[in-house]
């Protein structure tokens, strides 16, 4: 469970997700302290503000971890992957006179990337993620938007 805001776009949504993370590919690579794995990460997000607009994404992702797990461990993880929204504008309250407050995406289809970095404790973790949005020059217009989340997550 993850919470955060739109960042570097004419709008200012808050954001909330769910993700569910699965493995695809474990010990892809190995070194002596660090691990690298592949996952799934599947997310249903939300963002609010003078428009609701939802997604479901899909983005395989790299996991580099602390390989001798003992009680608190760093993580790094990096993601390329698709995103449907619900909406291709998102539409905020605005008092700047050289902005409308709108950001159009220019398609309901997007490109997914994320960074994080993150921190596991036993079951528990915490993390700081950073998210572009973009349609690729697909289709136009192609502003895109950037999301800042925090999350905690729990490792069934």
């Amino acid at each position: 469970m993850a919470g955060g805001k739109t960042t570097g776009a004419a709008t200012k949504h808050d954001y909330a997700s769910l993700e569910l993370n699965l493995p695809w590919r474990e010990q892809v690579w190995q070194g002596e302290n660090w691990i690298l794995d592949l996952n799934h990460a599947f997310s249903a997000s939300g963002f609010w503000d003078e428009n609701s607009v939802y997604l479901l994404s899909w983005s395989p992702n790299l996991v580099f971890s602390w390989r001798n797990h003992n009680s608190w461990y760093p993580y790094f993880q990096a993601g390329l992957g698709i995103a449907l929204f619900s909406d291709d504008r998102f539409e905020s309250k605005d008092d700047d006179p050289y902005d409308d407050g709108t950001t159009d995406m220019g398609s309901y289809a997007q490109f997914e990337s994320s960074l994080t970095l993150g921190l596991v404790y036993g079951r528990f973790g915490m993390r700081a993620r950073l998210y572009h949005y973009s349609n690729g020059e697909l289709a136009s217009p192609n502003q895109g938007i950037d999301v800042a989340e925090f999350g905690i997550n729990y490792r069934f």
